[in-house]
């Protein structure tokens, strides 16, 4: 009984540090100001910054390597510019306002929320590029 009791709280203990981990991971992006998940109060909070919106598909390759691309390299966004995050298949009023008609497609915003230039596809580099 003591063993199973034990075995039991291992499992447990095992189960929460996992939960904290994927919640600390996702968190991560969170706390980069450069780079977040679109929500609609960031996004106005961030209004006197460049904007540049990356409709992303949980289920589209490109759009993860994007992903990882741009987390590997936090420390090279640019001042001043924030990349927002935003689910593609969720944001279908972004995606209408924007003209987004598919997944891996950016979209730099101004202070008034206009679209100043939209693209498809690439990595932090190409949005830097893109952002100037």
């Amino acid at each position: 009984m003591k063993k199973r009791l034990w075995g039991l709280l291992g499992v447990l203990v095992a189960v929460v540090w996992m939960q904290v981990g994927q919640t600390q991971a996702q968190g991560s992006m969170t706390k980069s100001s450069a780079y977040m998940e679109y929500s609609a109060k960031a996004f106005e909070e961030a209004s006197n910054q460049k904007r540049a919106l990356f409709f992303a598909a949980s289920w589209c390759s490109t759009c993860r390597a994007a992903d990882r691309d741009i987390r590997a390299k936090l420390g090279e966004i640019p001042q001043g510019l924030v990349i927002f995050k935003t689910d593609y298949d969720k944001e279908t009023a972004l995606k209408s306002k924007y003209g987004v008609v598919r997944q891996h497609t950016f979209v730099l915003v101004d202070a008034r929320g206009n679209a100043l230039k939209k693209w498809s596809g690439g990595n932090l580099a190409e949005i830097v590029a893109n952002t100037r």
